[in-house]
């Protein structure tokens, strides 16, 4: 399935939504991509559960070609190949060596998701889900300096350190700063 790519550009970091007669806010990270998952005409629905939002137009604009919407599972199986490879502080590589933050950009890199480059600042993309509680295949999971994606039964993949590279860890080895959700379902 194909899923246009669209992004707010309302405010710098805002989004505003409106359902039934009453104004939300959202607070999203800049650059954030919002899957629409309902077709115009003048409303769109945004984001996964989200209420009504401005269409196309002054308030949305289309970039770039569609992407294809993977499933929390498959970028689990995907990211799972890369088990035991090497750490590299810096990296991007999912082969050679790659840190925290370059292997959860490289592993949705390959899903056409753009993730910002710092573990900080993915902790801010897509959707907040409220908790680790809230977590599905394919959410990241954001610690104070390092993030994962979770893999379900509260376990996440990350790029651990020097000593494991690529590993599998509870998601409790450290306090969880968010659970964020970037794919379309």
């Amino acid at each position: 399935m194909q899923r246009k790519k669209w992004i707010a550009t309302l405010f710098t970091g805002l989004v505003f939504m409106a359902a039934n007669h009453f104004t939300a806010r959202a607070d999203m990270a800049a650059n954030t991509v919002i899957p629409i998952v309902a077709p115009p005409p003048f409303e769109q629905q945004i984001g996964p559960g989200a209420g009504l939002g401005a269409g196309p137009g002054k308030d949305f604009s289309q970039t770039g070609p569609d992407f294809p919407a993977g499933t929390g599972d498959q970028v689990v199986s995907f990211a799972k190949q890369f088990l035991g490879n090497p750490y590299v502080y810096g990296g991007t590589s999912l082969t050679s060596g790659a840190d925290c933050s370059g292997f959860v950009l490289s592993v949705y890199k390959q899903f056409g998701i753009n993730l910002p480059r710092t573990s900080e600042a993915q902790g801010e993309a897509g959707i907040d889900v409220g908790g680790i509680e809230n977590a599905r295949p394919g959410d990241i999971v954001s610690y104070i300096g390092h993030t994962g994606i979770y893999i379900g039964q509260n376990q996440l993949i990350h790029a651990s350190g020097p000593k494991d590279g690529i590993k599998i860890s509870s998601v409790d080895f450290m306090p969880v700063v968010s659970v964020r959700r970037v794919l379309g379902n």
